[in-house]
């Protein structure tokens, strides 16, 4: 058996290249740009998605478990590129690298592809839930075309990846041999027409989620102003389906690299911004919940001279004009009100209620009773939707539900 160089280049030179083993050239510091970018933008989603729905909302469902699982495992895959900045480094050519260092670089690679493995399809599944809650109510998830377009690709996200974390980890017998090519008698396959596999079902799934809510966004019944902003919220899934063709792109090229440390460098760094995606996708949803409960939207209205006051062209008339007298108010109505409960299940209806104003004049102050209301609710179990086409949702999309 012939005798193997460690403190030799991984890589023979090619010709006029002369090995630099102990300080070679390397991109480090772009390494290092780019992945404390991407762990801040996602440390920062993950924690306003917390603050909106774990704080504000005062819920902790399916989506925040999933959600808190891929941001662990985000920090496993981003802990193994860190730690690919020592060795081999970021666009170093292989021939500059020692041959010992390469078993580190395949074990710390394993690590980052089974936790982006497993970061994927927590975000999506957990998108597509909270998705199935918003557009399709209880009782007519059955018959949606858009519930069961989520059960497939969550069922194809759930499957594909729990398959490929299994392959990468049988990639070699005995297990050691994926990343230590001293074992002798080691049995291996070629992991690259898996790594292809990987990144298209990601680039697949990516545009299905990307094009299923919209026809859904578009039969609201609201202004065409507000389905559009809907539409371009959900639409930020087109992010995802950028940085997951570039992935597949650079996936193809590294399987037909020589020089594979070379070429690792940006599989790395567009498999990273893809987890970075998904995380901003999953806290968008939040983000005007915060700005509404923060008042910084409110703020933003001063600095550019908007009124901050509620519009309500009945107020004078309400409380009267200064020096008449008290006058007697009756308001009723036949028109009934749907009651819906925090996540939009319909409860009841709220009949046409009997209020008494008794309003007075401004001879007292402000002191004493001004006021006295008497507001009769009655409820019932209904759950079919508003029979008048007043609701929000057309027929097929009854207001969301649990």
């Amino acid at each position: 058996m012939a005798t193997i160089d460690l403190d030799g280049p991984a890589l023979a030179p090619p010709k006029g290249e002369v090995s630099n083993l102990n300080d070679p050239p390397n991109q480090n510091g772009l390494a290092y740009t780019v992945l404390i970018i991407c762990a801040v933008i996602t440390t920062i989603c993950f924690l306003l998605r917390a603050y909106g729905r774990v704080y504000l909302l005062k819920k902790f469902q399916t989506e925040e478990i999933l959600t808190t699982l891929a941001y662990g495992n985000y920090w496993g895959a981003a802990y193994a590129t860190f730690k690919m900045v020592d060795t081999p480094g970021y666009f170093v050519h292989q021939w500059n690298v020692r041959l010992k260092d390469v078993i580190p670089t395949n074990y710390w690679v394993l690590i980052f592809g089974v936790c982006y493995s497993f970061v994927l399809p927590f975000l999506k599944i957990a998108i597509l839930v909270e998705w199935c809650r918003l557009f399709v109510p209880k009782g007519t998830r059955t018959k949606s075309i858009f519930w069961w377009g989520c059960m497939v690709i969550g069922f194809v996200q759930a499957t594909s990846n729990t398959a490929i974390v299994v392959a990468l980890n049988m990639q070699c017998t005995p297990h050691e041999a994926i990343w230590d090519f001293r074992i002798p008698g080691a049995k291996c396959w070629d992991l690259h027409k898996l790594q292809v596999a990987s990144a298209t079902i990601h680039l697949c799934c990516d545009i299905a989620i990307f094009l299923l809510p919209q026809q859904v966004i578009w039969k609201l019944k609201m202004s065409w102003k507000k389905r559009m902003g809907v539409s371009v919220i959900f639409g930020l899934g087109l992010l995802a389906c950028v940085s997951a063709a570039f992935r597949l792109a650079v996936t193809v090229k590294y399987g037909k690299a020589a020089d594979a440390l070379y070429a690792l460098a940006p599989l790395v760094f567009w498999a990273t911004a893809e987890m970075t995606c998904g995380f901003f996708i999953v806290c968008v949803p939040c983000i005007p919940k915060i700005l509404k409960e923060t008042g910084v939207i409110r703020n933003i209205k001063r600095v550019f001279g908007m009124s901050t006051a509620p519009t309500n062209p009945n107020t004078a008339d309400r409380y009267g004009k200064s020096g008449t007298k008290g006058s007697q108010l009756s308001s009723t109505g036949p028109k009934s009100y749907y009651k819906l409960d925090e996540d939009g299940v319909p409860l009841g209806t709220l009949k046409g209620s009997e209020s008494t104003e008794y309003l007075r004049d401004n001879t007292n102050n402000g002191q004493g009773i001004t006021r006295t209301t008497q507001i009769k609710i009655t409820q019932d179990n209904r759950s079919t939707s508003d029979s008048e086409g007043h609701a929000a949702f057309p027929a097929s999309q009854k207001p969301w539900g649990v």
